[in-house]
């Protein structure tokens, strides 16, 4: 919650130039989409073979290891804040009525600098303020009124919208992975027969992670050729086009229940990764380019506040879809195929819906 929207905010001030901060944001989704694949690939095997306990001892040194290179960064990256951009955030009356005019104000204008010692006292009266509950209300309020007379401010539910779907992928997936032979025959079954259809459950659990971050690199990297970041439409249908491809990816996990061998002995784990990584490519593709036109349309001193919005909508998206995915198996007795299905319907809607909405605007 504190990372990663004063992650993303930096980024846009260190790479100012439009198609270098498309190349800089891709590449973080590839970052992330290499350890995905990686290291939950290595989490699923050592936790076979390791134990829990030894996955969450290695999981925190992972992070003393990932806080010690954030550490190692020197300099202090502020925003520089043009002349044309003041009057706004002061609470400015004047407002354009042209949209485009509207966001060429809203460029990002950022620079890096190191702060010099003149301004310490400065930087100390904003730091000791800054923790305020007023700063923090006023902030939270500026934030919103910024979002709200924006005419890209409903790009901020890009995600939200796809986290509804995506959100339920982790509980599935978990399902997916404890599926085997001894589940196509009946439900009769022994101890021992219940030990040998859970035995590398935490591999193949591993493996489907693997695929989703393969999908998630793929994704981005694909359709990085057909977007610029001079056409705004082209990222708005990178966007859409997303969800069409989750709502396949959906569809086809809804459907790997029947790909068993002849004697039904199997499933068809192929069929579930395959899937598994269409569908996570689809999200992989809207994080990214709903990142773009936040960080290409939004004000530099303004882009914390609009990151935290949107990384807090997908996370109670995400949160929301999960649960939703588990009642739907524990209360419903709905099979993993069958919540998969309905993801299918509900991304397919959210693609409506932004079609419809781009059309209409």
């Amino acid at each position: 919650a504190l990372y990663e929207p004063s992650r993303s905010s930096m980024v846009s001030m260190l790479v100012t130039d439009g198609e270098s901060l498309k190349k800089a944001i891709t590449m973080s989704e590839l970052a992330w989409s290499l350890m995905t694949s990686v290291g939950s690939s290595m989490g699923g095997f050592a936790a076979e073979y390791l134990g829990i306990s030894t996955c969450f001892c290695m999981d925190s040194l992972s992070y003393f290891v990932s806080a010690l290179f954030v550490w190692r960064i020197r300099g202090e990256y502020n925003a520089a804040v043009s002349p044309s951009l003041s009057s706004e955030l002061l609470g400015s009356d004047n407002k354009n009525n042209d949209s485009n005019n509207s966001n060429n104000n809203d460029a990002i204008t950022a620079t890096s600098c190191i702060i010099d010692d003149d301004h310490n006292d400065d930087t100390a009266k904003s730091a000791s303020s800054f923790f305020s509950l007023s700063q923090f209300t006023r902030m939270t309020n500026e934030g919103y009124q910024y979002l709200s007379t924006k005419p890209w401010g409903p790009f901020v539910f890009l995600k939200f919208c796809a986290a509804l779907v995506y959100g339920a992928a982790d509980v599935l997936n978990v399902s997916f992975s404890e599926q085997s032979k001894g589940n196509y025959i009946d439900n009769n079954t022994t101890v021992d027969d219940d030990a040998n259809i859970t035995e590398g459950n935490s591999q193949r659990l591993g493996i489907l992670f693997g695929f989703v971050g393969i999908g998630c690199f793929l994704g981005p990297v694909i359709v990085d050729r057909f977007t610029d970041m001079d056409r705004v439409t082209s990222l708005e249908r990178a966007c859409v086009g997303s969800f069409l491809l989750m709502a396949i990816g959906c569809y086809g996990l809804s459907y790997s229940s029947s790909s068993v061998d002849e004697h039904g002995d199997h499933r068809n784990f192929l069929w579930v990764c395959a899937f598994t990584s269409v569908r996570s490519a689809g999200s992989s593709v809207v994080w990214v380019q709903s990142s773009l036109i936040l960080q290409k349309f939004s004000d530099a001193s303004m882009l914390g506040r609009v990151v935290s919005v949107d990384y807090a909508l997908a996370t109670l998206g995400e949160a929301f879809s999960a649960m939703c995915g588990g009642l739907l198996q524990d209360d419903a007795g709905l099979s993993a195929e069958e919540v998969s299905f309905w993801m299918a319907a509900v991304a397919f809607g959210i693609f409506v819906v932004w079609v419809v909405y781009l059309d209409v605007v």
